[in-house]
């Protein structure tokens, strides 16, 4: 059972709880690989772009639109995490049948200060409570770009098709210290989800095969995840951490059309980096 700590505006948590675990069967698919450590001239400092959506938010497609150029015009370095949540997340009897709320994402929202769709997180700037409006993710996103990376990463993975079992190992090399708890947490996303979305720059407004993209469906550890190997309770400049985990798989996410968001947060739930691994290839 993952503990979830929940974080608000840019309070740290209070004699925090730091759960080290893994659960990489090693026994049955050998010893995790070893790393070498990462210069600091070859890590990438990436960006999160967290979106508060919801299929009955209209104006939501349009902030899906932004955050996708984002993506596509920073060579892929930002992620995006569309995470639907919120009263317009609602189900209901006729076209919005299809509940994609998840545990992980009610966590995020309720981290909100203010609650509203659509809008975001970019690295969890100011703290997990702030949040942006689409028009604003562009700069805050520029703003991330220009800083170094406090921890530089990598990983490894395989898929063991004949078990359901995705094995995932992230290792970092921190360059500057960093004070805990220091947490990775891994985010299973999906895309090329079709599904109904109301869309106030469609006629109609309700879109029947609207494509849904980034959308979170879970996590391995929870939303908040665990620490982050021997830099659970912080880092100093130069020491390495490193976290291996055995993920069944569930069947009802598409292998192919999924991503996982390795997220690595300080104590103020800041993200320090990240990373994605696609285990369909």
């Amino acid at each position: 059972m993952a503990i979830v700590v929940t974080l608000s505006g840019c309070d740290k948590i209070e004699d925090p709880v730091v759960p080290v675990t893994s659960n990489y069967l090693e026994t049955v698919y050998g010893p995790a690989p070893a790393f070498e450590a990462l210069p600091s001239s070859s890590a990438e400092k990436r960006v999160v772009i967290e979106d508060f959506t919801a299929h009955q938010c209209g104006n939501c497609p349009a902030a899906a639109i932004i955050a996708e150029q984002l993506s596509e015009s920073n060579d892929g370095l930002v992620s995006v995490l569309a995470i639907h949540a919120g009263d317009l997340a609602n189900t209901d009897d006729d076209h919005f049948d299809t509940d994609w709320t998840t545990t992980e994402g009610d966590v995020f929202w309720d981290q909100l200060d203010f609650q509203a769709n659509p809008l975001g997180r970019v690295n969890r700037v100011d703290g997990t409570g702030a949040f942006w409006a689409p028009a604003q993710w562009s700069d805050r996103v520029a703003s991330e770009r220009t800083k170094p990376a406090p921890v530089g990463l990598q990983a490894e993975h395989s898929w063991e098709s004949a078990n359901g079992h995705l094995n995932m190992h992230v290792h970092g090399t921190f360059y500057e210290a960093v004070e805990g708890p220091i947490q990775l947490a891994w985010l299973i996303l999906e895309s090329n989800i079709i599904d109904y979305q109301l869309d106030y720059a469609s006629d109609p407004a309700v879109v029947p095969e609207y494509e849904f993209d980034h959308v979170l469906r879970g996590s391995v550890n929870g939303a908040l995840g665990q620490g982050f190997g021997n830099a659970a309770a912080g880092a100093e400049s130069g020491d390495e951490a490193v976290q291996s985990v055995t993920l069944e798989w569930n069947s009802s996410w598409v292998l192919d059309n999924a991503t996982v968001l390795a997220i690595i947060t300080d104590g103020d739930g800041y993200i320090l980096n990240s990373l994605e691994i696609h285990p369909g290839e």
